[in-house]
């Protein structure tokens, strides 16, 4: 099923507030926090994708 840009972009807000909550718990290892902040960047790096393809989106839908 596809999901609209705009439910992309909340669920990736959501994982990246998740993530850093758990990069935060003391008991994480180097190993696993190493691991979360590269989850950390992906989701951010596909956040920004979508926030840019949500912007054209709408740029589309006005000018038709």
């Amino acid at each position: 099923m596809e999901r609209p840009l705009k439910d992309h972009i909340s669920r990736l807000e959501q994982a990246i507030q998740s993530l850093n909550r758990d990069i935060m718990e003391n008991r994480r290892t180097l190993t696993e926090r190493n691991r979360i902040e590269a989850d950390i960047r992906a989701a951010e790096m596909a956040l920004a994708h979508y926030r840019a393809a949500f912007e054209l989106e709408k740029k589309i839908a006005s000018a038709g």
